[in-house]
């Protein structure tokens, strides 16, 4: 059963992808352009659309009256809205960090682009920000009680949920009383992880420091298809999990390679070397890419994927045994290739742990086929 739920999710996702391709022509056949989220139409369609704007006394005048009778209904339903928009703002603020779990960002739910269309007069215009406030705030509220029901209570109900929130099907069966607690405190364990890998980064220039106040990216990212993954040219598209270097990885890697040089395998000798420990090889630090990739960048649609090849590396820091390293991954270019698949250019910079400075920079190339 779990496995045909994965199977519609995924099929879900796909038309989600296709959707949103259908939307970007849409917008590209109204001559649109997207700028800083607010849309610029070209000069010659905004005209036409101020032509079609009707003027605040012809409105008002050919209102139904149908519609003059509900004002005073609808527009009081404001303060309800800011009494929740207050309340749930102020529970996540306090409670999520003592969850662990990583707030939701308001931003990525409250859209008034609708405000900028010049063929809708004052009134209209009122009506949609308010109407994008009410449906946003809602999303927003669903998106927090989402994530505390995922917290406390993570059972799925013994009847149909109609359009459930996107943790609920992850939830522990309805009874299932034997693996409840385990689901539990895995489901809690996700929320978790997600807070403490999700530090977002842009991808510094080799040989810069890392920009501090990084905002938050999660560290999984899932695409329907390869055009969803392809609109994010441009993005810093992920940062990735931390992941150890131990020893072991270290001493199987030279035995991999033949690089057996001492500031890697002699462990004595190394701390009393230059680096006041063993250093992981250059191309060990390197070969983490492709974990790094696997693990954050999820397209549904692909059925395979090559590495390419790379065409800058730099090591700008060395990386002592124990260290922790993460990616900040930069999607810099798409290009269709033969046999429908698309060469993905990633600027990608490594991070240690405690490190200001980045350990390694790359320009990666890699291929997805569908």
């Amino acid at each position: 059963m779990a496995s045909n739920i994965d199977v519609f999710l995924d099929r879900i996702r796909q038309l989600e992808g296709d959707i949103e391709r259908e939307v970007q022509l849409r917008r590209q056949q109204l001559q649109a352009d997207f700028d800083q989220r607010k849309v610029k139409f070209e000069s010659e369609v905004l005209l036409q659309h101020k032509r079609f704007k009707e003027g605040i006394l012809r409105y008002l005048l050919s209102a139904d009256w149908r519609n003059v009778l509900s004002a005073p209904f609808i527009y009081p339903v404001l303060f309800p809205l800011l009494l929740l928009d207050l309340f749930v703002s102020l529970y996540q603020w306090v409670c999520f960090p003592l969850y662990r779990i990583d707030r939701v960002k308001r931003a990525d739910y409250f859209v008034y682009d609708r405000t900028h269309l010049a063929y809708l007069n004052v009134i209209e215009k009122v009506n949609c920000a308010y109407c994008s406030y009410g449906n946003g705030l809602l999303a927003y509220a669903r998106e927090i009680v989402g994530l505390t029901e995922q917290y406390w209570c993570p059972i799925k109900h013994a009847r149909r949920v109609v359009q459930a929130h996107a943790y609920y099907h992850g939830f522990a069966d309805y009874g299932d009383a034997q693996n409840y607690r385990d689901a539990l405190v895995t489901l809690r364990t996700r929320l978790q992880r997600l807070q403490a890998e999700s530090d977002a980064a842009s991808v510094s220039q080799p040989g810069q420091a890392l920009p501090t106040g990084l905002a938050k990216v999660q560290a999984m990212k899932t695409f329907a298809t390869l055009a969803e993954l392809a609109a994010c040219v441009g993005q810093d598209v992920a940062t990735t999990a931390w992941v150890d270097i131990t020893q072991e990885q270290v001493n199987q890697f030279a035995q991999a390679t033949g690089d057996h040089q001492w500031i890697h395998v002699d462990v004595a000798r190394a701390q009393q070397g230059p680096f006041g420990a063993p250093i992981a090889h250059g191309f060990l630090t390197l070969s983490l890419l492709s974990q790094f990739f696997d693990k954050t960048i999820v397209v549904t649609e692909a059925r395979m994927g090559v590495n390419y090849g790379l065409n800058k590396v730099r090591f700008m820091a060395p990386v002592p045994v124990g260290s922790r390293l993460r990616a900040h991954l930069h999607l810099h270019s798409a290009t269709p290739v033969d046999g429908n698949g698309l060469q993905l250019q990633w600027h990608v910079t490594l991070e240690r742990e405690g490190s200001e400075k980045p350990v390694c920079a790359a320009e990666s190339l890699v291929r997805l086929y569908p």
